[in-house]
């Protein structure tokens, strides 16, 4: 909080439902979304209180009693609250018409509750010589944005989404300033729409276009000078807010660890992904330690390491953790003598040079791995063995596995094939998001969550182990994740990049 608060209030309008983030927001109002561990509504409000501002009124609507809870948790500044009912049938310009009473006549800076910018923004706009402002980019015209066009004396002429590029100035950034005197202009002709014309369900950039046009308000550009905001609307809106606002306790330079998925992250069937060799050079620069995770069972810790070397990436078994690790740990702790495995020779070698029979008629375990040298006759012995009792065992849980062509099918399609025919479900999976998989690393390496990171391309391994460890995640959009998979889950990443190659920005 700055050490001298001004008059100015600042109007946060976060009644809407944000139904375009899906699931995102089923559960909670679009202003409690996480971007880089902090909310949005957070951002906002650190950045009025940073500029000086000790009064901020929230208008909300859905789910308006999370946000009065969360909002609650600060003692300064004073915030305040207006309930919009009607949110599912008006817009931001009925938002605005509520609180007619508590700003009419005051000077007030104005944001809906969706977008997030750099804190010094709203105080050099606070601070700027001229008292009506629309703070925009000028000379660019982003997709679906609200754009401006500028007079001869400089003043805005006109606000609308509907403005040709070539006719534009630039694109609001969604943040205004008004003064005592431009407040009851605007809000008088808010008022004009509402309540004479009967329109409820306009923006209200609408008013501010017809009070430049027939009332006689008077406002000027400021120029954001390229700094970074958003107005997160979609998916991509938010990957790009997390991008822009990435913000780990711990740095990316300063993560002792970083463990990362190979099939889809590092590389798709036998090519790297783009800038996976920038990356990982950036990584041995700063002298930070990485291993990879695969579920893939398919590969030895040899053939792995066989295989990156041909892709142009040199590494020792030493930093390879795969699924299988887990298994054949638990056959030899478990003092298992005999099974039937369905995986590939290569597993198959790995687990009999432990000393354990993999084709054995009287298994006391059937071991699934992603075999990709699946035969029926495999299946069917399985099959006959489960329904006779024997307990099954498998390496991991992945559906799918990423490929040039699309998603083929991995384990978790090979398990539900024999759930469907057997009725039987493992009685262990290992591999990710098993903690166990990392637990003996951690405790080598001597390290606290918040100094690793896990990379990957999926969210109900990945992210779930991440989510178990309680360290930080970054989704990579390279593998099986699309963002519309986003749409499906209540829980977000710290940080969705395309590709490794875009995390070497954050090194």
């Amino acid at each position: 909080m700055k050490d001298n608060p001004i008059s100015m209030k600042a109007v946060i309008l976060a009644a809407g439902v944000g139904s375009r983030l899906g699931s995102l927001t089923k559960d909670k109002p679009k202003c409690l979304l996480k971007v880089g561990g902090k909310t949005i509504i957070d951002y906002q409000i650190e950045s009025f209180a940073s500029a000086g501002i000790n009064d901020i009124l929230i208008v909300v609507g859905y789910q308006s009693k999370k946000v009065i809870d969360h909002c609650n948790k600060f003692i300064q500044p004073h915030i305040s609250f207006i309930e919009n009912s009607e949110y599912e049938r008006t817009n931001s310009m009925y938002s605005l018409y509520l609180a007619i009473d508590k700003i009419y006549g005051q000077e007030f800076i104005l944001c809906n509750g969706d977008m997030i910018f750099e804190h010094n923004i709203a105080a050099d706009m606070i601070n700027y010589n001229y008292k009506d402002l629309i703070a925009v980019n000028a000379g660019t015209d982003f997709k679906e944005s609200t754009k401006i066009t500028v007079e001869a004396g400089g003043f805005i002429s006109n606000i609308s989404k509907n403005i040709p590029h070539t006719d534009a100035y630039g694109s609001s950034i969604d943040l205004y300033k008004f003064s005592a005197e431009s407040s009851e202009i605007l809000l008088d002709r808010i008022k004009h729409i509402i309540e004479t014309e009967g329109i409820l369900n306009d923006r209200t950039e609408i008013a501010i276009q017809q009070a430049l046009e027939s009332d006689g308000l008077k406002m000027m550009p400021f120029d954001n000078h390229d700094r970074k905001w958003v107005v997160i609307d979609t998916y991509h809106d938010l990957m790009l807010a997390m991008q822009y606002f990435w913000n780990s306790k711990t740095s990316l330079k300063d993560k002792k660890i970083f463990f990362i998925d190979l099939d889809g992250t590092v590389y798709i069937e036998n090519e790297l992904v783009d800038g996976v060799t920038t990356f990982l050079n950036n990584i041995n620069n700063q002298n930070n330690n990485y291993y990879f995770l695969s579920n893939n069972s398919s590969r030895s810790k040899e053939d792995y390491v066989i295989k990156m070397k041909k892709m142009g990436i040199e590494i020792i078994e030493d930093q390879m953790i795969l699924s299988t690790d887990g298994l054949i740990e638990y056959l030899i702790k478990s003092k298992i003598k005999d099974v039937f495995v369905v995986c590939t020779r290569s597993m198959e070698k790995s687990i009999a040079q432990m000393g354990i029979e993999t084709q054995s008629n009287h298994p006391e375990y059937v071991v699934v791995g992603y075999d990709t040298e699946l035969v029926y006759d495999k299946l069917r012995r399985a099959a006959i063995f489960l329904n006779n009792g024997v307990k099954l065992l498998a390496t991991h849980c992945d559906i799918v596995c990423p490929s040039k062509e699309g998603p083929i099918p991995d384990i978790g399609s090979i398990l539900a094939l024999l759930e469907k025919s057997t009725n039987k479900k493992p009685e262990k999976v290992f591999g990710k998001p098993n903690i166990e998989m990392i637990e003996h690393i951690l405790k080598q390496e001597n390290v606290e969550p918040d100094e690793i990171i896990i990379i990957g391309d999926r969210l109900y391994t990945d992210m779930e182990l991440a989510k178990r460890i309680g360290c930080d995640f970054i989704l990579v959009l390279s593998g099986e994740t699309t963002l519309e998979d986003l749409d499906n889950i209540q829980d977000i990443p710290d940080l969705i990049v395309n590709d490794v190659g875009d995390i070497t920005l954050y090194l």
